[in-house]
């Protein structure tokens, strides 16, 4: 009783302790940080910050508004804190010499069109600065008396980080009533849905409070890890709780029943645990890194969870003993034993369907169309979506890139920056070049002009292409700059979305191959680790991967694109932690085959463990689904519609086809399978 008591007493501090340290963990919104450390587009940037410092622009449209009123709102905001420049009309044009009218249309339309004025203006710092917002907010301050747009990544990073702090909070409201009227409606007792949601509770503090650890967690991985840790590792309390039932009706002792209960429930946990790791692992192996944040706090709480369900949860099962006696009440759910007779009859049908099924799932997914970029809003009717559509509209879009050459000769940048001209898709180049007469020594030219353009070792040049959002020609124009910048420099590098975006593909494709088959390998080693067997891992698998398949597959038949690292994260996820059903069920039917024929050991095994399937497929469903409707995070959607179709397919093929594959594929199985000593094979 004492050692009881000093556990939970522990376990409470070590909650408490997490708690305080929930708030200091490091969020990151910089996805750029996570780019493999040799890719271009990563080097370029620590280059470009060595050479010319951190830098952001936003673009502001002002409508209805004069000459005179735009050069005075120009001067008040070059007195914010953090403005470096305001680039408007009057830096190409002496509008106190010429007037607006007499001036060249084309010189005029970028900056002024119908009493409408769209500033640049430029801060000095990364857009991902908290002080930046600040100086933001002074910006509009002296603009609040207009009808204005902004656009700008300083503003998406700054609603990003508005909308993930409340994103959590939104989730758990929705998700933690939905698990409870699941779990009410699947359980024996009133008190059940309590005591699994303190003990997965207990486990989320922990995970949650041990990333304060880390140098920093990214708000993808933040908003999605609570939810997920809860539907994630819902299965080891219930795998346990219905375990202690049943040992309660041989053993009236609530001691011996929650001893027996672990001893005989703790192989599926484990298993279940580990599997959902290993699946985990393999994005540790990602050049894109993105995928180890990912994998590293959901491992963790997986661990969390996995450490409270075998030490912490016997003791409340002990506790509570009485008041789940005294709370008992009829199971809603129906019984499963005339389908499992069904699916016992119909095992030389359905094996080949499944068989099939895998093949056609297969083929499918690999004719799905994926994107690499990782967009941070997904409401479509945000006020910067709508903004960022009408400037466009207006004065074109702005998708800037940044070439990095070496300070070689004045000669190579001109001929590199005509050839760039004369690309399709192409906008405008700027550079020292063209910013000032390139026959002119640079070091007559003004200081403040040159430094803008010339750093220590590379010269910038920076372009502007027509091109917006990730598309096949986004994609060409990338390629094609990089060669052309090849014809003249062997040493350069790229910076922007465009380059940022393309290399992330390159990264994620060459990692795919990789991920697939160490989370396959990884899953199966452990599987045939704790069940000592060759067979039982392909099959289990096999059905799983068939349930990714056709999970990816219907985004081809929907004809709808995805992310590609959600197809990764998603992958990973529904492998490691949906085979927790199949590991269950196969599970409870060698349990059976010690003592049973294949036909009455598939139906036992089936009547105790399909509650448990359900009610985690539904419940891991529900928390991707919620994810995917009610998150205004672009990649937490993605991720969370793929993990919530997932998980009903995975729970679907193991509730119809694993029961006529276990019993099909007996004879191998137990022919692969090592047994313990003086266990008998029984015969079919």
């Amino acid at each position: 009783m004492k050692k009881r008591v000093t556990v939970v007493i522990l376990v409470g501090f070590l909650v408490i302790l997490s708690a305080i340290f929930i708030p200091r963990v490091q969020t990151n919104y910089d996805m750029t940080q996570y780019l493999p450390i040799d890719s271009n587009t990563k080097i370029g940037l620590d280059i470009l910050e060595n050479e010319f410092g951190n830098e952001s622009s936003v673009e502001i449209l002002i409508n209805d508004i004069s000459v005179a009123n735009v050069l005075a709102i120009k001067a008040e905001i070059l007195n914010v804190n953090l403005v470096s420049s305001v680039i408007w009309l009057d830096d190409y044009v002496d509008l106190n010499v010429v007037p607006i009218e007499f001036i060249d249309p084309s010189v005029v339309s970028p900056f002024y069109q119908d009493s409408d004025a769209l500033l640049i203006v430029n801060f000095t710092g990364d857009s991902y600065q908290l002080e930046l917002t600040e100086s933001m907010e002074d910006v509009e301050d002296i603009v609040k008396n207009y009808v204005v747009q902004y656009r700008g990544d300083l503003l998406m990073n700054r609603e990003a980080r508005t909308i993930a702090s409340g994103e959590v909070t939104k989730i758990l409201f929705l998700i933690i009533p939905v698990i409870i009227i699941i779990l009410l409606f699947a359980s024996k007792t009133w008190i059940e849905p309590i005591i699994i949601l303190v003990s997965l509770g207990i486990g989320v503090a922990l995970n949650s409070g041990t990333n304060a650890l880390l140098p920093d967690v990214s708000f993808i991985t933040l908003t999605m890890a609570l939810a997920l840790q809860l539907a994630l590792s819902l299965d080891y309390s219930l795998f346990l709780i219905h375990r202690f039932y049943e040992e309660k009706e041989k053993e009236a002792d609530p001691v011996k029943a929650s001893k027996l209960a672990l001893k005989h429930a703790f192989p599926s946990i484990t298993a279940s645990a580990f599997t959902t790791i290993a699946g985990f692992s393999a994005l540790f192996l990602m050049d894109y890194r993105i995928g180890s944040d990912i994998a590293l706090v959901l491992s963790k709480g997986i661990l969390f969870s996995y450490l409270t369900a075998v030490i912490v949860l016997p003791i409340f099962l002990i506790w509570c003993d009485k008041l789940i006696t005294k709370t008992k009440h009829r199971v809603f759910l129906p019984s499963f034993k005339k389908y499992s007779i069904a699916l016992y009859k119909l095992r030389f049908i359905l094996v080949p369907i499944l068989v099939i099924i895998s093949i056609l799932g297969f083929i499918y997914q690999q004719k799905t169309e994926y994107v690499y970029g990782s967009g941070s809003l997904a409401d479509e009717t945000t006020t910067l979506y709508t903004d960022n559509q009408i400037i466009s509209e207006r004065f074109g879009s702005r998708n800037l890139s940044i070439i990095l050459v070496p300070n070689e000769t004045v000669l190579q940048e001109v001929n590199l920056v005509n050839h760039l001209l004369s690309l399709e898709n192409i906008e405008s180049v700027q550079a020292l070049v063209t910013s000032a007469d390139p026959n002119i020594p640079r070091e007559f030219l003004p200081a403040e002009l040159v430094s803008q353009f010339v750093g220590e070792s590379y010269s910038r040049i920076i372009i502007n292409t027509t091109i917006d959002g990730e598309n096949a020609e986004m994609y060409r124009l990338n390629a094609e700059i990089r060669e052309t910048v090849g014809l003249y420099y062997d040493d350069f590098y790229t910076v922007g979305m465009t380059s940022s975006v393309s290399d992330i593909k390159d990264s994620v494709l060459a990692d795919s191959a990789m991920v697939v088959i160490f989370s396959c390998l990884a899953v199966g080693f452990i599987i045939m680790l704790i069940f000592k067997s060759i067979s039982i891992p392909v099959l289990l698998v096999m059905i799983i991967q068939s349930s990714v398949w056709l999970n990816i597959s219907l985004l081809f038949a929907q004809g709808i694109q995805t992310q590609y690292i959600g197809y990764l994260v998603v992958m990973s996820i529904q492998l490691g932690a949906t085979i927790d059903y199949a590991v269950l069920l196969t599970n409870r039917y060698m349990d059976f085959r010690k003592t049973m024929n294949p036909h009455d050991s598939i139906l036992e095994a089936f009547q105790k463990s399909s509650t448990s399937i359900i009610i985690s497929a539904v419940v891991l469903s529900v928390a991707g689904f919620v994810e995917g409707f009610f998150s205004d995070i672009l990649s937490v959607t993605e991720i969370g519609l793929l993990l919530g179709k997932g998980a009903l397919i995975s729970g679907l093929l193991i509730f119809i086809f694993l029961p006529p594959s276990l019993v099909l594929f007996d004879k191998l199985i137990m022919k692969t399978t090592l047994h313990p000593k003086g266990i008998e094979k029984t015969r079919n």
